[in-house]
């Protein structure tokens, strides 16, 4: 019966785990979301097998910290969670598709969400850093957080981090090594106009990809926090 109601579906395959559906919806990785299928009395079960706690533990993210994240997503479509699984019961199988659209909706949701707010932290908390070494520098600039600046377009865009000194400003934004992170922060960069006596940095503690980098240092100069730590910071307006 599972084979004849998937059998318009291009990827469906048996697998210890349930069959298998491969299905249009995507993780924060591009990976499409697979989903699995078993018979459970007259209806049948839908889970993701906790692809989505297994991609996002690669974001450094533990299981209890997704599970928190992943019970609003699995909600808002009507799923449940069994462990780190996304769950969703099909009565019969009328509801099969319903189901399955579901658990991909939901598992996908959940890895975006749990990706984006650990990124989001990580940002933070390298904004926070480099703040504390301008604000403890004896030449005494000036610091913002979320600092508007307007873009060419004449659209505002909020920087991380402003510093201040003589009539020079240095915008800094922290970037992380994933596609969100980069792809906003290079779209705020390359819409600022460059002028004089104003800088540009995309600020990095974690190694990025080289073809990340090579798109922002087009718009930006990249600076890691290392090279950072440790001075007065006075070298990044001079």
């Amino acid at each position: 019966m599972i084979h004849t109601k998937m059998s318009e579906f291009a990827s469906c395959e048996p697998t210890a785990n349930g069959l298998l559906v491969s299905t249009h919806c995507l993780y924060p990785s591009f990976e499409a979301v697979n989903v699995f299928v078993v018979g459970y009395g007259d209806g049948f079960i839908v889970h993701d097998n906790a692809e989505a706690a297994r991609l996002v533990w690669m974001y450094g993210i533990d299981e209890r910290s997704f599970k928190r994240t992943a019970s609003h997503s699995a909600n808002a479509f009507d799923c449940k969670m069994e462990g780190a699984q996304i769950q969703c019961e099909a009565p019969s199988s009328d509801w099969l598709w319903a189901a399955i659209a579901s658990v991909a909706n939901a598992s996908s949701d959940a890895a975006r969400a749990a990706v984006g707010k650990a990124r989001v932290s990580t940002e933070v908390s390298l904004i926070q850093k480099a703040k504390a070494i301008f604000d403890g520098a004896a030449w005494n600039p000036e610091t913002k957080l979320d600092f508007p600046f307007p873009g060419s377009s004449g659209k505002v865009h909020s920087f991380d981090l402003a510093i201040f000194s003589g009539g020079k400003t240095a915008l800094v934004d922290a970037v992380t090594p994933h596609h969100n992170s980069i792809a906003a922060k290079y779209l705020a960069f390359s819409d600022t106009p460059n002028q004089p006596g104003i800088y540009k940095y995309a600020l990095y503690d974690v190694e990025l990809d080289q073809q990340d980098k090579a798109l922002m240092s087009n718009v930006a100069d990249l600076i890691s926090y290392k090279s950072l730590e440790g001075t007065n910071g006075k070298f990044l307006i001079q």
